[in-house]
């Protein structure tokens, strides 16, 4: 591997762990004003996937041609490796409680529906 190859697989590891901490950062915010930030979330994972997908064959590479990474890429993947197992809880929480709202919601959502098809029938009948 070269070294402009290296320097793109810091500067790529880099980013990844920017993008994650920001991922964090949504969720965060998400977590304390729900609501809002589904969209956020989503924008950010397309971005996490596209740095993946630059980084997975130079990761592979600096693999195939070093035993063991070292110096400054083994110490921003292992930050990165950091911020993500801090997320997964909070991913996990969120995913929760947004099913339990769907729970919750649903019977809500399913009687209101009945009611205005009950109303809508009504109205057709008093009208024929």
């Amino acid at each position: 591997m070269s070294p402009s190859e290296e320097q793109t697989l810091i500067e790529y590891t880099i980013r990844l762990k920017q993008q994650y901490e920001r991922l964090n950062e949504i969720v965060d915010t998400v977590g304390r004003e729900p609501g809002g930030g589904v969209e956020s979330i989503g924008e950010q994972m397309k971005q996490i996937k596209q740095t993946e997908d630059v980084l997975r064959p130079l990761r592979q590479r600096y693999q195939d041609e070093h035993e063991h990474a070292g110096g400054q890429i083994k110490q921003l993947t292992d930050e990165t490796i950091d911020v993500v197992k801090t997320l997964m809880p909070k991913l996990a929480g969120l995913e929760k409680a947004s099913v339990d709202s769907l729970r919750r919601l649903f019977p809500k959502i399913q009687g209101s529906v009945r009611a205005v098809q009950m109303q809508n029938a009504y109205r057709g009948n008093n009208h024929a």
